[in-house]
């Protein structure tokens, strides 16, 4: 069964967040992740990534510091990952 194109966004932005965690960033932001997509030549609108946080938001797999506005996984992400 092939992933919907929904899906596949969704799971590209999560590798993407993936990655950032593991070159050392704890927290990330919005921009960190546009500049990685632009940088990897698959920009992405700034809606569309906060879509994509919203999504692995309410899936548990990301949380947001509502003081500070930065994103980070959560412990369960981390696990499972």
């Amino acid at each position: 069964m092939s992933l919907s194109i929904d899906q596949h966004r969704t799971d590209h932005v999560y590798a993407v967040i993936k990655s950032l965690v593991d070159a050392g960033h704890s927290e990330f932001r919005p921009g960190l992740i546009a500049d990685t997509l632009r940088e990897a030549g698959e920009p992405m609108l700034s809606w569309e990534i906060r879509g994509e946080l919203a999504r692995l938001e309410a899936a548990g797999q990301i949380s947001c510091n509502p003081t500070t506005g930065a994103y980070s996984l959560t412990g369960s992400a981390r696990k499972a990952g």
